[in-house]
């Protein structure tokens, strides 16, 4: 596996390594520590590199030493989302794990406008948003929520099919209830759960609420949720199935991973 992890050397950007070291434990895979230093002299460079090797130096000192994981570490003359879209063209990620920004740091932080930019422009692999938060734990139940209104690609199938054999997750398909269902909508839904042996009767169906995030985050809490996983749509992600805002709701109010898969995965 190849694991993208850009960091601005804040507190939540080493907690998403921190999470992705104990995530992958045992599994064989490269991580690509990614730092961004938006300047063309070798100052800033060497300024950058001296930055990764700490962080890697304090990765080890905290995890131990892992000879399942490669680590590189890359400092790129560029700004953030520019840099980190040329650098996963260049490689073939299956992830990329970020932080969120936490309640007590300031709002320029990785997840923040960059963060939903990289998310907008991430089109090659999944992308992994980490709370800041939250110890690492060994995720049981995963939630997908969809509605099924776009067709789900094998891509993403696929993507979802690793995460749940990699944790051993119980998979919790979840759906608001929006009045919208049709054949095509239930031929989706059925095709997608037969990939996972479920049934709809494995489905959880919540009403529509005016506070869907509330919603979300009440049934993530009520069945002891450890991943929340939704498919990342361009021009409607969210807006018709639960509306403007909600990713920033749920990141300042989500406590546990949320895996979020681009539509156009290939």
């Amino acid at each position: 596996m190849h694991v993208v992890l850009p960091t601005d050397f804040s507190n939540n950007s080493y907690n998403a390594l921190f999470y992705a070291a104990h995530l992958f434990k045992r599994q064989k895979c490269t991580f690509h520590v990614v730092h961004c230093c938006n300047g063309e002299d070798n100052a800033a460079y060497n300024q950058s590199m001296e930055g990764l090797r700490a962080i890697v130096h304090r990765l080890v000192l905290d995890t131990g030493k892992n000879t399942f994981h490669e680590i590189k570490t890359v400092a790129l003359k560029s700004e953030l989302v520019k840099g980190i879209a040329e650098y996963l063209s260049q490689i073939q990620p299956d992830i990329m794990v970020i932080g969120n920004k936490g309640k007590d740091e300031v709002k320029d932080v990785l997840f923040g406008n960059n963060a939903m930019q990289l998310v907008r422009e991430v089109t090659q692999c999944p992308i992994l948003v980490v709370p800041l938060e939250i110890d690492f734990k060994k995720v049981k139940k995963m939630a997908f929520i969809s509605n099924y209104s776009q067709p789900i690609s094998a891509a993403n199938v696929k993507a979802l099919r690793e995460m749940v054999a990699l944790t051993n997750a119980q998979l919790v398909p979840m759906t608001i209830e929006d009045g919208t269902e049709n054949k095509a909508i239930l031929d989706r839904k059925e095709a997608f759960l037969e990939q996972f042996s479920l049934s709809v009767s494995n489905e959880v169906i919540l009403p529509v609420f005016e506070d869907k995030a509330g919603t979300i985050i009440e049934f993530v809490n009520h069945w002891s949720i450890d991943m929340l996983c939704m498919i990342y749509y361009p021009h409607h992600f969210f807006l018709e199935f639960i509306g403007k805002g909600i990713i920033k709701e749920l990141n300042e109010k989500l406590t546990v991973p949320f895996l979020i898969l681009p539509q156009g995965l290939n």
